[in-house]
């Protein structure tokens, strides 16, 4: 509701996009395949424990941008795209909404913004 998006227009073309959709699960279903099949094997080991010298946080850039550093990169451009698409979605003009003109703000003069009503006071009965 506050994207504003229109549903049927999104159904209307969802055919369209099975072929695609189909071959995405197909491959990601034979991913997950071979990952269960090669660790059920024993095809990965552990890593080796860190040694007592080195701290935490050198193993832990160690890790990310020498052992998995693809993986850390593909993470990271899936959340820059996110990020992209959020501030897309929620910086879109709606044709519904009513927008404020900042020009036409600063043209008003201030004797057209406040008018002073003098009126008698009320008495209050007791």
């Amino acid at each position: 509701m506050m994207l504003d998006v229109n549903f049927d227009a999104l159904r209307k073309d969802f055919r369209s996009y099975l072929p695609v959709a189909v071959t995405v699960g197909l491959l990601v279903l034979f991913e997950m395949t071979l990952l269960l099949v090669n660790a059920t094997r024993g095809g990965t080991a552990a890593p080796p424990p860190a040694a007592a010298t080195e701290s935490n946080t050198r193993a832990l850039g160690r890790l990310i941008y020498v052992d998995y550093v693809y993986p850390f990169e593909i993470a990271a451009v899936v959340l820059l795209v996110a990020i992209v698409a959020a501030i897309a979605l929620t910086h879109r003009r709606r044709r519904a909404t009513r927008y404020q003109d900042p020009a036409e703000q600063v043209k008003v003069k201030s004797r057209d913004r406040l008018r002073i009503v003098e009126m008698p006071p009320e008495k209050r009965e007791t």
